[in-house]
């Protein structure tokens, strides 16, 4: 079935100012493999050079749910992926303007090397785009059993803030498990959801 998932990075933003703007608190801390189910999570948590990081399982969260409003509060990097249909996109915010964007859509594209660049990209991010087509190529093209340019936007998440999906977090990583205020933490189900089987 695929997973699916949206995270927005932020750098220079702070923990408390991130749960402010989400209206937002953390329920628990957890090492990532403690998370009961990455399927019905928020989660925030601290990578590399002071980029803070929110992610959600609803692929729409970063783009057009509560994700969002952070991309206004410092330089951020936002994306999305949907591994069922092999739908990746990543947007670099400036001012809360967006200053590029990756995407990559085989379906709307027809073609397993789509891909929809908008604005202009530092050299260093780039380079993934011409390495990834390039190792499309040598697999075989559009007949390749691989579909190496769905992982662009999430490469180039990792370059600029830390995260990439799938990638191990460095060790003694924790997340912070986010509910809305006075609500059931993320990623826990409720009694009677456990009693009966419900999602």
């Amino acid at each position: 079935m695929g997973f699916s998932h949206s995270w927005v990075a932020v750098q220079g933003l702070s923990p408390d100012r991130t749960l402010e703007a989400l209206g937002m608190e953390v329920s628990e801390v957890l090492a990532p493999q403690d998370i009961p189910d990455w399927r019905r999570i928020t989660v925030m948590g601290q990578m590399k050079d002071g980029w803070l990081l929110v992610l959600s399982a609803d692929a729409e969260d970063a783009f057009e749910g509560k994700l969002s409003r952070l991309t206004a509060l410092g330089p951020a990097i936002a994306c999305s992926v949907y591994e069922s249909v092999m739908f990746s996109e990543a947007r670099f915010y400036v001012g809360g303007e967006q200053s590029w964007r990756v995407a990559h859509d085989p379906e709307k594209g027809e073609s397993v090397g789509a891909l929809e660049v908008t604005g202009s990209l530092p050299a260093e991010l780039d380079a993934i785009i011409r390495d990834a087509r390039a190792g499309q190529e040598a697999e075989g093209g559009e007949e390749a059993d691989v579909d190496l340019m769905f992982e662009i936007p999430g490469d180039l998440s990792k370059l600029v803030c830390g995260y990439k999906p799938g990638d191990d977090e460095p060790e003694g990583f924790r997340y912070s498990m986010l509910r809305k205020i006075g609500g059931e933490p993320a990623g826990k189900r409720g009694f009677f959801a456990r009693l009966f089987g419900g999602s």
